[in-house]
């Protein structure tokens, strides 16, 4: 028994580092009421060293979110069976990973959120921020999920559908998430956006009637990778991209945009802060309502298209607002 034993905490301490997580044997707790309220206090009541909370099959009722402010704190449900629902008229993000003030005076790391659905009960609200109108004293946006100058931060396996907000934003100084299998559809804004955020990975990306676009990126959005990405039948663009430097696209597929499939730009009249240098590989874009590609700004710069398919877009495949600012290796265009 001893040696089987030794092997668990082995195999346990080796998941945990691969994960990105410290390699501490975290407390382990089970929310059994169906209600947010029940899993806060879960997570309050946790060592100061970490832990993780398990939610079971079943609804949850939201009428405050979940804040994950803390480090080393997992919240791992059981997969599209565990529903957290936002309750009527409480106007509120479903989950916070970092801290709720207008500008976090610190990282939070090492907070994962794991294998559960949200959902946001848009047609039951009435404001996109919480508390007030959208400003200094009320910050918080209520997306499904806001992640706030977290680093090291994973989300993994989650769907979000109907949020007053955004799907799943990441803003504030995000550095090194891990975002995966991440599932976004029917949210009043964006299904994924992103602003200040940088060196982090989002892969098994599925993002569809959004009411505006797929994927937004603003405000230093740097360094990122996405991979296997499908985004459809988004309400504006498929992407959006100001602000936005040297990210990477590889396996994208993005069709029926009501407008453009991928627009660049810069913001307002300042052409420091274009869309620039970056590269899309493997790309099928089809059916936009407008062109396939759109570089609005002469600022929007060495931007590439690698081997890419353009599909029956309404007014045409690249249009640039100066010349040779998306470079072509291998696109068709019909």
């Amino acid at each position: 028994m001893k040696r089987i034993h030794s092997a668990y905490v082995v195999w346990t301490l080796l998941a945990l580092v691969l994960s990105g997580v410290s390699s501490t044997i975290f407390a382990a707790q089970q929310v059994k009421e169906k209600t947010c309220d029940a899993i806060q206090k879960a997570i309050n009541q946790l060592p100061a060293e970490g832990g993780e909370i398990t939610l079971p099959a079943g609804t949850y009722n939201c009428t405050k979110p979940i804040i994950l402010d803390r480090n080393n704190l997992t919240l791992r449900g059981a997969g599209p069976g565990t529903l957290l629902r936002l309750a009527d008229h409480t106007n509120a993000p479903v989950i916070v990973m970092g801290l709720t003030e207008n500008i976090p005076s610190r990282d939070t790391r090492h907070v994962r959120v794991m294998d559960l659905m949200i959902d946001g009960n848009r047609a039951n609200q009435t404001a996109e921020c919480m508390g007030g109108p959208c400003s200094d004293q009320f910050p918080l946006r209520n997306n499904g999920v806001s992640i706030r100058r977290c680093v090291d931060c994973v989300v993994q396996s989650v769907i979000v559908f109907g949020a007053m907000s955004g799907g799943l934003v990441t803003e504030l100084g995000c550095r090194r998430l891990t975002i995966r299998d991440y599932t976004s559809y029917d949210n009043e804004f964006d299904g994924l956006a992103g602003y200040e955020t940088e060196d982090s990975t989002f892969s098994g990306i599925h993002l569809y009637g959004n009411k505006a676009a797929g994927i937004s990126t603003d405000i230093k959005f740097n360094n990122n990778k996405f991979y296997d990405v499908t985004i459809a039948d988004n309400k504006t663009v498929g992407i959006f991209m100001r602000d936005s430097l040297d990210n990477s696209f590889t396996n994208l597929h993005i069709r029926d945009s009501v407008q453009h499939g991928i627009f660049l730009a810069q913001v307002n009249t300042d052409p420091s802060t274009a869309a620039t240098g970056n590269t899309f590989t493997g790309v099928v874009i089809s059916r936009s309502g407008g062109m396939g590609v759109l570089a609005n700004d002469a600022s929007c710069v060495n931007n590439m298209m690698v081997g890419a398919q353009f599909i029956n877009n309404k007014n045409g495949c690249i249009s640039e607002a100066a010349s040779g600012l998306v470079e072509n290796v291998g696109a068709i265009c019909r």
